[in-house]
């Protein structure tokens, strides 16, 4: 059956729902959730930490997902790497990120991470990821792009983002350009606020919208919008480009000639969440040039949206004939992304940790290297210690608890390793008690947090144990803007993520192996 058949055949109920991507509670399935997911034939289901805790339970989901729903779903995950990672399994081959291997400036580490990255999530049952971002990060400040973003060169960043379209894509999973036109030149979180970028059309040609275009001749699969506002290219005071429709249709689609999906970002987002309801949203988006709304939330809400764009086609404010264009590019998407979930890896799992181990290793940078401070070279006697983050952030969109291992890490190499946790999450540290200790160590690696410049409390507690203890080395484990707010650092090395393989790589520079 062709699309214009089957299309014919479709209620403008389904039709709507087909459009729509919803999020689920849990890791597992409740008859709530059966009957939400049998009661519209929903475009797909994206996944959150919140709906994973296993391999094995995540394969079961997403075959219940399929088995709920009236038509096979469209799985979607934001597996981005580095501080974005939803799916976090042992036997996984963990991308460092990508302003980590925009480090490495060898697009071809980023095609071989993005292949690895593929094959996994493919293998686990997901058909598209939300990913790589696309956003010129030229705004150290930026309190949600950041390490997400492959740096500050908008070249440098289409050569990086093209290799990883194209190593998703040759893994077996849809990739996604996000944010267009683009997030990196921001100072507010679109998850919390709506932001606004004045440059005008030429510098926006030059930085934000290059990438973009590179992508576009990629012929990458889908791209994921901003919710964020663009006077120059839409003067209409504070409606975001996931809601405009000079940006989707008219720069994106007919001047940029963009043909494949158009995703907007989660409509629960505050940027839009405050100023629209979930369905004036979803109209909107649709309006504008969107073809797949990611109405994440309650599920009322998710219902809401349907109505919505139900009784903007009753109303004459779309015509179905809008919707149907919508249904045939995303039939053509999910026509060529099959995947079924398998519950043991298929890939080779030793030989694909072992390439993204050295892609990793080869993405840290030190930055700063004063008197030969680094490589660490200690007496036996000599006592190491460590200071690190005890509370990090594994998602600019979900906290979860982690310690990042350095000291056992550092322990292979040197007998008398001490660590010391201090918290982010409290105001002021105990500043004087953690310099005192430091004053007492032969040197000390401190390792620091950041998602744009360092906040108070760490700069606080980073400008005293520098003073205590001159034999420091600053290690970045995000933000690779920290030294801008340590000037009197002698060492500072860039991980630019916290995850196990760098970590190794990093206590292997510290200690000159």
């Amino acid at each position: 059956m062709n699309h214009a058949d089957h299309l014919t055949r479709l209620s403008l109920q389904d039709k709507a729902a087909r459009l729509i991507m919803i999020d689920l509670p849990g890791t597992e399935l409740s008859e709530a959730d059966r009957e939400h997911l049998g009661r519209h034939a929903w475009n797909g289901v994206i996944l959150f930490a919140k709906n994973v805790a296993s391999r094995a339970q995540v394969t079961d989901l997403i075959e219940a997902i399929h088995a709920a729903s009236p038509q096979p779903a469209l799985i979607a995950v934001d597996q981005e790497g580095g501080l974005v990672d939803r799916f976090r399994f042992p036997e996984m081959s963990l991308s460092p990120g990508a302003m980590a291997l925009g480090a490495t400036q060898d697009p071809q580490a980023t095609y071989r991470a993005h292949v690895l990255m593929g094959r996994e999530l493919r293998d686990l049952g997901v058909h598209i990821d939300f990913a790589p971002c696309l956003d010129v990060n030229v705004n150290p400040a930026n309190p949600i792009i950041g390490v997400r973003s492959f740096g500050e060169d908008s070249q440098s960043v289409a050569d990086h983002a093209c290799a990883a379209i194209r190593g998703l894509r040759d893994g077996g999973v849809a990739p996604t350009a996000k944010h267009f036109p683009g997030h990196g030149d921001t100072s507010l979180d679109s998850h919390l606020a709506l932001p606004t970028l004045t440059h005008d059309r030429e510098r926006l040609e030059k930085v934000e919208l290059l990438p973009f275009r590179a992508a576009i001749a990629e012929k990458v699969e889908a791209i994921m919008t901003a919710h964020v506002t663009f006077p120059a290219l839409d003067p209409t005071e504070g409606l975001p480009a996931t809601l405009s429709e000079p940006v989707l249709t008219g720069l994106l689609r007919r001047e940029m000639g963009y043909r494949g999906v158009i995703v907007t970002d989660s409509l629960a987002m505050r940027a839009l969440a405050d100023h629209w309801g979930f369905a004036e949203a979803t109209v909107r988006s649709i309006q504008a040039g969107a073809d797949l709304v990611l109405a994440l939330g309650p599920f009322s809400q998710q219902l809401e949206a349907v109505q919505g764009l139900v009784e903007a086609v009753q109303q004459g404010r779309l015509s179905e004939a809008r919707l149907d264009e919508s249904l045939r590019r995303l039939a053509d998407l999910r026509q060529r992304f099959q995947a079924r979930p398998s519950a043991q890896p298929t890939w080779d799992v030793a030989s694909h940790q072992a390439e993204m181990r050295g892609i990793a290793s080869r993405a840290i940078t030190v930055l700063l290297n004063r008197d030969n401070l680094l490589p660490l070279n200690l007496e036996p006697s000599e006592e190491l210690l460590v200071l690190a983050p005890d509370l990090l952030p594994l998602s600019p969109l979900g906290e979860v608890s982690v310690r990042a291992p350095l000291a056992p890490l550092l322990s292979r190499f040197h007998s008398r390793v001490t660590e010391k946790a201090f918290h982010l999450s409290v105001a002021g540290p105990p500043v004087r008690e953690v310099a005192r200790f430091a004053s007492e160590a032969s040197a000390v690696v401190l390792a620091l947090y950041a998602r744009g410049r360092l906040p108070d409390a760490q700069r606080e507690l980073a400008q005293a144990v520098l003073e205590a203890n001159p034999r420091t080395v600053l290690v970045s484990l995000s933000s690779p803007y920290i030294l801008g707010d340590l000037p009197e650092a002698g060492a500072c090395v860039l991980g630019y993520n916290y995850g196990d393989f760098t970590l190794e790589a990093i206590s292997e520079v510290l200690m000159g192996r």
